[in-house]
């Protein structure tokens, strides 16, 4: 009798520990999912309302003039990393040509295809300039965008932040993640933006990338405030360098 009760026992143990070893991994599914909801939800910060994205178009004019405005494949695969992004949390959404009146924005290119974005770094962030060859000036001259983001140079390429630069070469590129937040619009408006851009296309898909993989560090780094740094992309293999960390520029371009 006694044997069978200690039987019983060992079997009641092993139950107990198959039993734990299927609910402790999935409990942790469970608590990840939502931990990752709630850290996407605070990074975000938007309202209740839909979020209008908009993405970068550029123009293609031919001798006979016509224009054609295209989207790079590398813009929807950016786009795609926004929209999984939205997917997790379940965030309404709509794709816009030109954002307008919107609570909840995502902007997604620079400000040479991004007329929406343009608007901002010369309203909000007057000491970042982007820097390109003085030979693509007449060139600048005729987009419809205000000149005022662009400086020009005999040899350099690549951003200026009042006296930091962050060149480009055939190796460095750059991706840059910005969010401004209702205490930065002076005129009162109630809204939430994100703007994410690169110096070319793989950094703008790497700047998606990095909001979509790594808002966990984004929120932990800034919590619900607003923000402006930058990613250091390898251009060998179209790669972050993590070693780089984040560039941290919020206290330079929110004076």
């Amino acid at each position: 009798m006694e044997n069978i009760n200690i039987f019983n026992n060992i079997i009641t143990i092993l139950s107990f520990v198959v039993n734990l070893a299927f609910i402790i991994p999935f409990a942790l599914k469970i608590y990840n999912y939502f931990t990752k909801k709630t850290y996407i939800k605070k990074v975000l910060g938007y309202k209740k309302d839909s979020v209008q994205i908009s993405n970068s178009t550029f123009t293609l004019k031919a001798q006979t003039g016509l224009t054609n405005t295209f989207i790079k494949y590398s813009a929807v695969q950016a786009t795609n990393n926004i929209i999984n992004l939205f997917n997790i949390i379940e965030q309404s959404f709509y794709l816009v040509e030109d954002i307008k009146d919107a609570k909840n924005e995502m902007n997604i290119g620079g400000f040479l295809g991004n007329n929406k974005v343009n608007a901002y770094f010369v309203k909000y962030f007057e000491g970042f300039k982007f820097v390109t060859h003085i030979e693509y000036k007449t060139a600048y001259d005729n987009f419809p965008i205000d000149q005022r983001v662009i400086e020009y140079s005999s040899d350099k390429v690549g951003f200026k932040i009042d006296n930091d630069t962050f060149w480009e070469t055939d190796k460095i590129d750059y991706g840059f993640l910005i969010k401004l937040i209702n205490s930065d619009f002076k005129d009162d408006y109630e809204k939430t933006v994100h703007i994410v851009f690169g110096g070319s296309d793989i950094g703008t898909l790497k700047a998606t990338e990095y909001l979509l993989t790594h808002y966990k560090q984004i929120y932990k780094k800034f919590g619900n405030n607003h923000y402006f740094f930058a990613i250091q992309i390898n251009c060998i293999d179209n790669s972050i360098d993590y070693s780089k960390g984040i560039i941290d520029l919020t206290e330079k371009m929110f004076k």
